[in-house]
């Protein structure tokens, strides 16, 4: 269902960046450095969703035979509460993660290459160090491995989770401040791509956290400013970003 609802989302995102009216900046389809994020999207997020999903349920089994902790597997809270209960375990899951990732050195030579991409649309969402997708993968879904949330809720939550991110880095010109009290959209998020603001707007779903932690940044910008990770000399192809984290210069 994740690959499934991943292909549909991707498909109907792609579909609206041909809308020109529609579209933040004039982008190609197969625009430049298409391959190289479609690598990241095959081998991070279709071949790591399935194992992610294992891992989750599998980890969960193990601590319910072992600990005394509640399982909302076995609630009788209505399934679409414990669906929206899941999104926000594995949203707060992932903000830490994400802050993790901004925080130390070591971690933001993994995540740098995320913020690599010098122009949005849904296929950048994919682009991640596959350190990061294991750092996410094994970390992010702590509570819901914790509460033992069903299978089926996790799937969804994970879902609605990974289209919302392709949403939010899609080249859409969306201006939707009624949502913006509760979620981060994609203005909000384009704020986090910004090479002059990247320790602001860490959430993906909702904006809770970053209210919580004093990082919500809701100003207005120049659709035509500098997105990156400010280094203009950064390289752009899978394999050179794969080892870029290992390099003795960055790591000084």
């Amino acid at each position: 269902m994740i690959v499934i609802s991943l292909v549909a989302a991707a498909t109907i995102i792609a579909l609206i960046e041909r809308i020109p009216r529609l579209r933040l900046r004039p982008q190609r389809f197969f625009r430049k450095f298409f391959v190289t994020d479609f690598f990241y999207l095959l081998t991070g997020f279709v071949a790591g969703g399935s194992l992610a999903l294992a891992y989750i349920t599998s980890t969960a089994e193990f601590l319910g035979s072992s600990l005394s902790i509640p399982r909302l597997r076995a609630t009788t809270l209505p399934f679409w509460i414990v669906v929206i209960l899941a999104l926000v375990a594995l949203d707060a899951g992932n903000y830490a993660v994400h802050y993790c990732l901004h925080r130390f050195d070591l971690l933001w030579r993994l995540h740098k290459v995320h913020h690599s991409s010098e122009a949005l649309d849904w296929l950048a969402t994919f682009r991640s160090h596959i350190g990061e997708q294991i750092l996410r993968r094994l970390l992010a879904p702590v509570l819901l491995i914790l509460f033992g949330f069903p299978p089926k809720a996790v799937v969804i939550a994970g879902a609605l989770f990974t289209a919302w991110a392709i949403l939010n880095h899609a080249n859409l010109k969306l201006d939707i401040p009624l949502l913006e009290s509760l979620f981060i959209t994609p203005r909000l998020h384009r704020i986090h791509h910004l090479t002059n603001d990247q320790n602001n707007n860490l959430g993906t779903v909702f904006i809770v956290w970053d209210k919580l932690r004093g990082t919500l940044d809701v100003t207005k910008y120049d659709q035509e400013c500098e997105l990156g990770n400010g280094e203009r000399d950064y390289p752009q192809r899978w394999l050179r970003q794969f080892f870029k984290p290992l390099d003795r210069a960055q790591r000084r």
